[in-house]
């Protein structure tokens, strides 16, 4: 007979358990990983849903609601053309900066309506040769310095989006050739408030000139850079004759805000909308915003040195170009062509918009405008 495993019965009771134990064990991953694969699934759907979600609210708020708010609000096309964000606006600032031998004046303007009056913040620098001896004068006469001296002047337009102080370093670079007058305009800087609008503004440049010019017997240079190109130009534009101009000096111009508007790095990305004339650039234009500097080079009628960066991020060098072909269209003697100038500067050196006169070869080209257009002065 066969003798009974005294251990059958435990063997069979655990080979019955594993299998319950296998069992039980194969129909938990059954359920709990479908579970997690479903709750995986879900989320996922959610987060695209709401990505798809948000990207669609992103791009009607940017490129449909913002286009249609530029349009109706002329604060904002203001604010646009004029930027001011962050600019010192402290009188004491002005007064104390921290750059040898300047006097600061607050120049008064008269508005377009004729009667209202402004003050605009204004430096006067002395040259370089006159500073040495100015710094151990404390009774220096600026006012006899800038009538009679044996240096120019020049009268400089400082872009959108900064105030006179902070070209500080460019102007040291003037100030080996010239008495340095830079000014902010309406709304900048120290200088009061007032409309701002580009025909407002040209008048106040005009009077600023004026200003200049009844202080000095010395020839007069005029510099713009940016914005300030199309508005040093439209001032001279209408001067006329009377602007008694040796020579003008453009960096990094545009030549007109509707072209570049283009370019421009806010507004570049914006400019595929089929709606972007209507919302962007007509409005602009509608409002009185249009810097037509293409049209104020035509009457010029001194000579010109052009002066753009070719990796310039903000106004592209081609500009520059254009207008140094304009310039050869104007009706002037081909002496006054022959004395006008485009200086590109390469991409290499990565001098973009701001920084032309870090270049150590910006001081030659400005002699040699200066030695060819006031050659009693500088062909010493």
């Amino acid at each position: 007979m066969p003798q009974k495993c005294p251990h059958r019965r435990y063997n069979d009771y655990y080979l019955v358990n594993d299998e319950d134990l296998m069992s039980n064990s194969e129909e938990g991953v059954e359920l709990v990983i479908p579970k997690k694969r479903s709750l995986i699934k879900r989320i996922l759907f959610i987060v695209s849903i709401s990505l798809v979600v948000i990207g669609v609210i992103a791009f009607i708020l940017a490129f449909i609601i913002f286009p249609l708010v530029f349009k109706f609000s002329l604060t904002l096309q203001q604010t646009f053309v004029f930027t001011r964000w962050n600019l010192v606006s402290d009188k004491s600032y002005f007064n104390n900066f921290r750059i040898a031998e300047y006097q600061n004046h607050y120049v008064e303007v008269i508005d377009t309506d004729n009667k209202t009056a402004l003050q605009l913040g204004l430096w006067h620098m002395l040259p370089t040769r006159l500073a040495v001896n100015a710094i151990y004068e404390e009774s220096y006469d600026f006012e006899a310095a800038l009538r009679n001296s044996n240096f120019s002047v020049l009268l400089y337009f400082h872009g959108t989006g900064e105030d006179r102080s902070q070209s500080w370093q460019k102007y040291q670079l003037f100030r080996d050739f010239f008495h340095v007058i830079a000014f902010d305009y309406r709304g900048y800087g120290d200088s009061q408030e007032g409309p701002m609008f580009e025909e407002n503004i040209v008048n106040d440049c005009v009077q600023i000139y004026k200003w200049v010019q009844d202080r000095t017997n010395s020839p007069i240079y005029v510099w713009g850079h940016s914005l300030g190109t199309s508005l040093a130009t439209g001032a001279l534009t209408q001067l006329g004759k009377s602007a008694n101009i040796t020579g003008v000096i453009l960096e990094a111009a545009f030549t007109s805000l509707r072209d570049e508007l283009y370019h421009h790095p806010y507004v570049k990305y914006f400019s595929w909308l089929p709606w972007f004339e209507s919302t962007i650039v007509n409005p602009l234009t509608t409002n009185g915003f249009i810097f037509n500097t293409s049209a104020h080079i035509l009457s010029l009628t001194s000579p010109i040195m052009f002066m753009h960066a070719k990796d310039d991020s903000v106004v592209p060098y081609f500009m520059s170009e254009e207008l140094y072909a304009i310039s050869d269209e104007r009706d002037v003697s081909q002496a006054i062509k022959n004395l006008s100038s485009l200086i590109l500067f390469s991409a290499d050196i990565r001098l973009n918009h701001y920084f032309i006169y870090r270049d150590s070869f910006s001081l030659y080209y400005m002699y040699d405008f200066l030695k060819k257009t006031s050659p009693d002065l500088y062909s010493r």
